[in-house]
């Protein structure tokens, strides 16, 4: 088989993976997601920190915040404002 050969095979196969990609769902290839805005942290009810919520362009399905993104966040929070995660402390102990 020579170079223009397998270069020939190659562009079929991935002709062939771009129409499969064109129609396949989500599960197959992946949501394609869009950031629809954010959401409390839930670090506690009165945090101020907002985490990103994502919808897929493809089938509309959403994370509801529940990606990488809102881990690293609560992760930051917590790692710098420990006092905050503390259930012993109450709110009015925190200016507004």
């Amino acid at each position: 088989m020579t170079l223009a050969d397998e270069l020939e095979e190659a562009e079929a196969r991935v002709a062939e993976l771009k129409r499969r990609a064109a129609t396949a769902t989500c599960a197959e290839i992946g949501h394609d997601w869009q950031c629809l805005g954010g959401r409390n942290c839930g670090c506690h009810d009165w945090s101020n920190c907002s985490v990103p919520v994502h919808e897929c362009r493809r089938c509309g399905g959403c994370d509801y915040g529940d990606n990488t993104e809102t881990a690293e966040i609560v992760r930051h929070c917590k790692e710098h404002y420990p006092e905050w995660h503390d259930p012993a402390i109450q709110l009015e102990n925190f200016p507004s």
